[in-house]
């Protein structure tokens, strides 16, 4: 899932935390998640509902071992009972239908368990949006899809539910399927606060850039790996195709890795990390910064640059043919994207290039999303179940992905040929690399080099760093605003460097910049202290 999705609304979210009586509410929070996940310990189907006939409600203290084994084995509990799991956009009709009938079949076989989606715009996505308001409000869910940087936010405001001991005890399947450093993202004070989904690389996040390895081919470039191929590829994408360059802006990370000597990985609005130096770095003062602005005021001026680049309202330029390349992500951007693209260019084809592939390559905890588990809920491990169950083997990540093999999708050699197109589970969010089956899209030469995408990548210094901003809570979303009026249009080479570099600085500084910086590099030297 892309990070800024979780973003929109973060801000939304400010009027938490702010007072002592908000800190006493969210001590009292805290120490209900403690006594509830505590319950959940004693008694496996605590809240559970009425028994379906297949046995007798366990009694308290029963442990979930006490079931019967599913299809495929694993913990089913005797009794029925529900779930609700929030996900975001729309349902498709073909998910609804799997949902009344082959999903929710598997869900009661295996789990014991009805599941109940409930759909909220991707608007309300993110920090301080509605699932906030509703656990705030006490209104009932079970779990909900969440990125590292929201579920921080959630559990400063004790929201969320120590999921340590249930992670243990009901994910045997997903133990064996998933990266046990994906655990991170979601640690604080020595809990695990949600639940990963889905296992991709995610080393050099956005360190590559994503080609049309299609026009690439056709104007006889054969590789890119410095920013000036990258801009002599996109003068003549856009000479002989009509191709902008990108709607992107010049703070993606492969313009910072292609401009520095130094090895920065972005944190937060604003500041970077030096790799090497173990340094917090503000971006805007930066000569990296500079360097990129400068970049993308030439882009601009040769054309390259679409004058609406910070109006579009195009969600997917480069599906769309507008654009000759956008950031990539480790891989996965060719999964999510070239389907996409040859809907409109059918004999499109992509690929990614590492700007600067002599630099070292670093993954990052915050590629990971997951569900997280309101403090209210009872049933922690009805959801750890069905997570479990999602990522139980290669069948079932292939049903809750794709559909019904020879409905939805037929096998061809080992790979996915889509016959629905409807979208079921998030494919992006569930994909896994270990025991998901490909499409038809990808090569098996491609297959391999994504499977061993992370193998010789380091964990960031942010690997499993969480920011709690509820002490700058006011300076951060001044520093947004400032950023985005002042900051992004140099980064989209509307505004010249020399004539606005200080008037951004200005505004930063007004905006309570030193207190934004002072509590984050707090927070990170207590990170690196206990790494």
């Amino acid at each position: 899932m892309e990070d800024h999705r979780f973003l929109r609304a973060e801000r939304a979210g400010r009027e938490y935390a702010k007072d002592e009586e908000e800190m006493e509410e969210k001590m009292k929070k805290r120490f209900l998640s403690a006594i509830l996940t505590g319950a959940l310990l004693l008694s496996v189907l605590a809240g559970c509902g009425s028994d379906d006939g297949q046995g007798e409600a366990a009694p308290s203290g029963t442990p979930a071992e006490a079931g019967t084994a599913g299809a495929g084995g694993g913990l089913r509990p005797e009794t029925r009972d529900k779930i609700t799991v929030i996900l975001f956009g729309e349902e498709s009709p073909r998910m609804q239908e799997l949902m009344e009938n082959e999903f929710q079949q598997k869900f009661i076989d295996e789990i014991n368990t009805e599941v109940e989606l409930m759909y909220l715009p991707w608007t309300e996505n993110g920090a301080g949006g509605k699932v906030d308001l509703m656990i705030a409000s006490g209104q009932k869910f079970d779990a909900c899809i969440v990125d590292p940087r929201w579920a921080a936010s959630s559990y400063s405001k004790g929201y969320l539910q120590d999921l340590s001991d249930v992670i243990d005890t009901y994910l045997p399947d997903w133990h064996e399927n998933v990266d046990p450093t994906a655990f991170d993202a979601y640690r604080y004070d020595g809990g695990v606060y949600a639940i990963p989904i889905g296992n991709k690389p995610t080393g050099g996040v956005y360190s590559t850039v994503c080609v049309r390895q299609d026009i690439m081919d056709a104007i006889g470039m054969d590789k890119i790996s410095t920013l000036e191929d990258l801009t002599e590829y996109a003068k003549k994408a856009k000479e002989q195709y009509g191709l902008y360059a990108t709607y992107e802006l010049a703070n993606a990370e492969y313009i910072i890795r292609g401009t520095s000597d130094r090895n920065l990985i972005p944190l937060c609005t604003g500041i970077l990390i030096d790799q090497d130096t173990k340094e917090l770095v503000n971006f805007a003062e930066s000569p990296e910064f500079e360097a990129a602005v400068r970049l993308y005021n030439d882009w601009y001026a040769q054309g390259l640059i679409p004058k609406d680049i910070l109006t579009n309202t195009v969600t997917l330029p480069f599906q769309a043919n507008m654009t000759s390349f956008m950031r990539g992500t480790c891989g996965t951007t060719l999964i999510e994207n070239e389907p996409g693209l040859q809907s409109v260019v059918p004999e499109a084809k992509t690929a990614e290039y590492y700007i600067a592939p002599e630099k070292p390559i670093y993954k990052k905890s915050y590629e990971n999303t997951a569900f997280q588990v309101p403090v209210h809920s009872t049933k922690a491990d009805r959801v750890a179940l069905f997570v479990n169950l999602l990522q139980k083997d290669t069948e079932m990540a292939n049903l809750f992905a794709y559909g019904v093999e020879g409905t939805d999708y037929e096998l061809i050699d080992g790979k996915v040929s889509k016959i629905n197109t409807e979208e079921l589970f998030y494919e992006w969010m569930i994909y896994n690399v270990k025991i998901s089956s490909p499409t038809t899209a990808y090569t098996d030469e491609f297959m391999e080099i994504y499977k061993n995408w992370d193998d010789k990548a380091l964990p960031a210094l942010s690997f499993g760093f969480n920011i709690d901003f509820s002490n700058v809570q006011t300076q951060k979303a001044q520093i947004e605003t400032a950023w985005e009026e002042f900051a992004n249009p140099m980064l989209a080479g509307l505004k010249d460097y020399d004539s606005s570099i200080e008037e951004l600085k200005a505004e930063l500084d007004q905006a309570g910049w030193d207190e934004y910086m002072a509590e984050i590099q707090r927070q990170f030297d207590e990170h690196l202290a206990n790494k």
